[in-house]
This record gives C-alpha cells, sequence and structure tokens, in this order.
C-alpha cells in the first residue's frame, strides 16, 4: 500500500508541478478543469447514479457552469470564496454531527449540488492565484501545506493514532494525525516565510494562514470520507493505485484552494 502510493505520488508530482510553472494560463485553466471534471465523474458514484448517460449528464452540467459562468465568477472572486468559506463551515458541522442531518443531503439532488460546491470553487480559486504575481509559487506552497499535512497525518497517525478523530465518519483519522499535520505545516510556512512579500505584513499572518488552510484541508477530506461511508464505498474511484481515486487525491485541497485564495485577497497577496 505504501509502496504504490508513493509511486503513484512520484508520477502525479512532476505532472502537477509542471502544469503549475510551465502551463499558460488559459492551460492551466483547462487542465485544472479536466482534474475537475474527474472528479465530478467519481462525485456521481456517491450520487447514485448508476448509468453512463446519467453520470455523464452531471459532468457535462458542470462544465456548462465553468464555462458560461467563469468569467462572471472570476469578476466576482472574493464573493464566490467567502461564500465557498461559509459553505466549508457549514460543511464542518455536517461532519461533526454525523450521522444526524443526512436527510439534508442523502438525495441526489442534493448530493449533486454538494458536488457544485465542493468543485467549481476548487477550481475558480486555482485558476485565480494562479494569476497572482508569484502565483505559481503561491500554488506550490498551498500544495505543500496539503500535501505535508496528509503526508504528517499519515504517519503520526500510523504511529502515535490510538484516539480517533471522528470514527463515525473516518475510522482511520486520528487526533494524532492532526498534530502531525499542523507541525508538518508550520514547518513549511516556517520555511517559505522569507519567499513571500504577504508574509512579511505581519508577523504570525502565514502561520495563521496555514492553520486555517490545514484546518480546511481536513474538513474536505472528511467531508468526502462521510459521504463514501454513507454510500458505503471505500474509494471514490481506482484510478490512482495507493490513493483510489481521483476525489481521494483532492478532497483536501477542494476546502483548502477557495479558502487559502480568501485568505491572500485578505492579506494584499
Amino acid at each position: 500500500m505504501l509502496k504504490s502510493r508513493v509511486i503513484t505520488a512520484l508520477i502525479l508530482a512532476p505532472i502537477t508541478l509542471g502544469s503549475v510553472f510551465f502551463l499558460p494560463g488559459p492551460w492551466f485553466a483547462v487542465f485544472i478543469g479536466l482534474v475537475v471534471l474527474m472528479g465530478a465523474w467519481e462525485w456521481t458514484a456517491m450520487m447514485h447514479l448508476m448509468r453512463f448517460s446519467q453520470r455523464l449528464a452531471y459532468v457535462l452540467f458542470l462544465l456548462l457552469i465553468l464555462l458560461l459562468t467563469g468569467k462572471y465568477l472570476t469578476a466576482h472572486q472574493t464573493i464566490v470564496f467567502a461564500l465557498a468559506a461559509i459553505w466549508w463551515l457549514l460543511a464542518t458541522g455536517l461532519v461533526v454531527l454525523y450521522p444526524r442531518f443526512t436527510r439534508c443531503w442523502r438525495n441526489r439532488v442534493s448530493k449533486g449540488v454538494v458536488g457544485l460546491l465542493v468543485l467549481i470553487p476548487t477550481w475558480l480559486a486555482l485558476v485565480q492565484v494562479r494569476e497572482m504575481a508569484a502565483g505559481p509559487w503561491l500554488i506550490m506552497y498551498l500544495l505543500l501545506i496539503v500535501w505535508g499535512a496528509d503526508t504528517g497525518a499519515y504517519f503520526a497517525g500510523k504511529r502515535y493514532g490510538k484516539r480517533k478523530l471522528m470514527p463515525r465518519v473516518s475510522p482511520a483519522k486520528s487526533w494524532a494525525g492532526v498534530g502531525g499535520a499542523v507541525v508538518t505545516v508550520l514547518l513549511v510556512s516556517f520555511l517559505a516565510k522569507p519567499y513571500f512579500d504577504f508574509a512579511s505584513h505581519t508577523m504570525f499572518g502565514i502561520y495563521l494562514l496555514a492553520l486555517l488552510v490545514v484546518f480546511a484541508s481536513v474538513v474536505g477530506d472528511l467531508l468526502e470520507s462521510m459521504f463514501k461511508r454513507h454510500c458505503g464505498i471505500k474509494d471514490s474511484g481506482s484510478l490512482l493505485p495507493g490513493h483510489g481515486g481521483v476525489m481521494d487525491r483532492i478532497d483536501s485541497l477542494t476546502a483548502a484552494a477557495p479558502v487559502f485564495a480568501l485568505c491572500l485577497i485578505s492579506l494584499g497577496a
């Protein structure tokens, strides 16, 4: 399991970083759009859409929203990211209170709406951060936070994970894993701080940013786990050996990206 996980990560990392640093803006938007659409395809499994035509219709509907509203959403990005942050606060409540309130999201339509709330702000956030000054490096920092949190949580949880975080949602996650994630992202932020102008505006700004993003990433991970558990599936897909599906790989990023973008705008990045 660990071997296949590492091999897959070694393949995905260069592809991801290559797109971040070398693709022109429009092509980067297309690349992230393809990732989001693959995530939407997997999301349809959690909606219990079994027919190919139904699953394709949902993916095409999300694509249509991206094409038609991309320019409008870009012009109102702060509002979009603020609404996304509010959504993730609501999602935190749904995760903490699970299995209560499942009636609010267990039908296909509700799950479809949640999928849009999860995936569309992710695409917009990554595209908009990429357009900022030092955008590729900011995305690199975001990825290091998310990947670092995932890695720190994995190893800390394996070694010290006795107290479970939310066993009804995800039995494998522990408080020790959260601690490992926090320590890792604070270390990443300490090393990154000298290279970002916005981090010099306030002494603790970058550390607060890191903690907010890692909190969001945990919620994103748990939200997908909640949906998978309710649907009785272990992984969102099988495309990525050792990682499951695309949604299993980007679940943390779906919450972290819009929160990160909102924080950068607030800090005047």
